[in-house]
C-alpha cells in the first residue's frame, strides 16, 4: 500500500460539518433511500445512492438480468426511473446521435430519436457524450452537436431546440460533453468552451430560454473550456449552482443566473491547455474542484460574494494526479480517481487527509466516475476491467471482473432498485439477482 503525503491545510478553525443534513436537503429536499438515479452523478448529485443490497457475483454471463446491443458507442451515463432506461448512443450505422428509451424490465429498445449528425473528434471522443435528465415522466437529452430535445418517457416529442443556431457553435477541442441539470424546476445548460462561455436556464416544460448569463474570463484558447456539469450546491438557507471551467469555480444563484462570487485558481498563471473535466462536489461547507492537467485538488468555502482570495481555502491536495473522473463523496469519505496511476485514493473531506490511496490493479486507465452504494466503490477501467471496494478507512477488495472485447467503458457505472447497469462500448448490461 502507498500512502503519499498528507494534504496542506490552509486553515485550523473549526466548522460545523453534517454530511447528512447536505445530502437530504439535495434535489430540493427530495432525495430519498432509493431514489432514482435521474440524472448524471445520481440522486445526490455527488455519485452515491442509499441503494442497498445490489449484487456483486456479477459478469458477462452471471446475475445478468439482460443485456441488450446498442447502435454505438458514448461516454454518456444512462439514467434510470420508472422502469425506463434513458441513454445517448453514437448511432454507427446512420452516424447520427440517437436518443434511446429502454425497457427497464428486459432491456428492449422501445424507442429511438435522432439528435441530428454525429462527428467523430481527437479519436474516440464523439458527440454522445452527455448524459440525460429526466424527473420519471419526460426526459431531456443533450447532445455535443447543440441540439436539446425533450420527450414524454414513451418518447412522445415534446419540443426541440438548437442551441448553437442560437448561441453559437458548441467549439470544445474535444466535443462538447456537459451533462443538463434538472434542478429547481429549471433546465440548467452550460456552455464554457471558445466561442464564448455562458450558463443558461430554460423552462422544461417548453424549452422557452428563461435568462442567459455569460460568465467571462481572461483564461486563453484550450483553458476556456469546459467539459464539467453545473454543480447544485446547498447549505441551510442557502443554493446556489457551481461551475467550473476558464481557470476558476463560481457560484450563481439558481433562480436568475446571477454570479454571486469567483475564486480563481491558484496561483494563477493561464497556461493554454488547462480544460476542465471532472465536476465540482461538495460535501458540509466545502466544495472539491480539481485544477487540469494533473495538478492539485482543491477545497474550497463556497458562498460569500465576488471574488474570493485565498481564505476561502481550507486545504490543497498537492499531489493530486487526476483529471477526468468527478470525485466521489461517499458515508463521509471522498474518493478521488487517479486515472492513469490506476489507483483510487480516500481522503477525509473535512480535512484532506489521505486515509489511503492504492493500486487498483487495472491494465487500463479508470476514465469513469466512481459509484458510491451498498457500502461499496465500484470502479470501471476503460477497458471493462470492474473493481468492488469496500467504502471505509482500509483498503479492502470485495470483487472484480471484465468485459473482455466489449468495447470501451467510459460511462459511470449506475446503481438503480436493488440492480446495477453497465454500459460498454457495445452493450447495456442490467444485473440483479441472486449468484449462480
Amino acid at each position: 500500500m502507498k500512502i503519499p503525503p498528507t494534504s496542506k491545510p490552509l486553515s485550523r478553525r473549526p466548522r460545523l460539518f453534517s454530511w447528512v443534513s447536505t445530502l437530504a436537503m439535495l434535489a430540493g429536499g427530495l432525495w430519498t433511500a432509493q431514489a432514482d438515479w435521474a440524472q448524471w452523478r445520481g440522486p445526490a448529485f455527488n455519485g452515491s445512492t442509499a441503494e442497498t443490497n445490489l449484487p456483486t457475483a456479477w459478469n458477462a454471463t452471471n446475475q445478468v438480468v439482460w443485456k441488450t446491443a446498442l447502435p454505438g458507442p458514448s461516454a454518456a451515463t444512462p439514467v434510470v426511473s420508472g422502469g425506463w432506461v434513458f441513454l445517448l448512443a453514437a448511432d454507427e450505422q446512420s452516424k447520427e446521435v440517437s436518443a434511446l428509451g429502454v425497457d427497464a424490465s428486459n432491456g428492449k429498445i422501445l424507442w429511438r430519436e435522432s439528435l441530428g449528425a454525429d462527428q467523430k473528434i481527437s479519436g474516440s471522443y464523439d458527440l454522445a457524450s452527455p448524459s440525460p435528465v429526466t424527473d420519471g415522466t419526460n426526459v431531456w437529452f443533450l447532445a455535443g452537436n447543440g441540439r436539446l430535445k425533450a420527450f414524454t418517457r414513451a418518447g412522445r416529442a415534446l419540443w426541440q431546440r438548437d442551441l448553437s443556431a442560437d448561441y453559437g457553435e458548441f467549439a470544445a477541442n474535444f466535443g462538447y460533453c456537459s451533462s443538463p441539470l434538472l434542478y429547481a424546476g429549471r433546465l440548467y445548460v452550460q456552455a464554457l468552451h471558445k466561442n464564448g462561455s455562458y450558463f443558461l436556464a430554460l423552462d422544461p416544460a417548453s424549452g422557452k430560454t428563461l435568462w442567459k448569463q455569460e460568465r467571462p474570463t481572461d483564461a486563453t484558447e484550450q483553458s476556456r473550456e469546459s467539459y464539467a456539469t453545473p454543480y447544485p450546491f446547498e447549505r441551510p438557507g442557502h443554493r446556489e449552482i457551481l461551475l467550473v471551467g476558464g481557470e476558476c469555480l463560481t457560484g450563481h444563484d439558481p433562480v436568475t443566473g446571477q454570479e454571486l462570487w469567483r475564486w480563481w485558481f491558484t496561483p494563477e498563471d493561464r497556461q493554454k491547455l488547462q480544460h476542465n473535466v471532472p465536476t465540482p462536489v461538495g460535501c458540509g461547507d466545502l466544495v472539491y474542484v480539481i485544477r487540469p492537467e494533473h495538478r492539485p485538488l482543491y477545497a474550497v468555502r463556497a458562498g460569500g460574494t465576488g471574488k474570493l482570495g485565498t481564505e476561502a481555502l481550507a486545504w490543497i491536495w498537492p499531489t493530486n494526479r487526476s483529471w477526468i473522473a468527478t470525485p466521489l463523496v461517499y458515508q463521509n469519505r471522498l474518493y478521488v480517481m487517479q486515472e492513469q496511476e490506476r489507483e483510487l485514493a480516500c481522503l477525509e473531506p473535512q480535512t484532506g487527509r489521505v486515509i489511503w490511496q492504492h493500486k487498483l490493479g487495472v491494465n487500463a486507465q479508470l476514465q469513469a466516475s466512481p459509484l458510491g452504494a451498498d457500502g461499496k466503490i465500484f470502479c470501471v477501467s476503460l477497458s471493462g476491467e470492474v473493481v468492488i471496494l469496500a467504502a471505509g478507512d482500509e483498503y479492502r477488495e470485495v470483487a472484480r471482473t471484465r468485459f473482455a472485447d466489449d468495447g470501451q467503458c467510459r460511462s459511470t457505472l449506475v446503481a438503480d432498485h436493488g440492480q446495477i447497469y453497465l454500459r460498454t462500448g457495445k452493450n447495456l448490461y442490467c444485473f440483479g439477482g441472486k449468484a449462480d
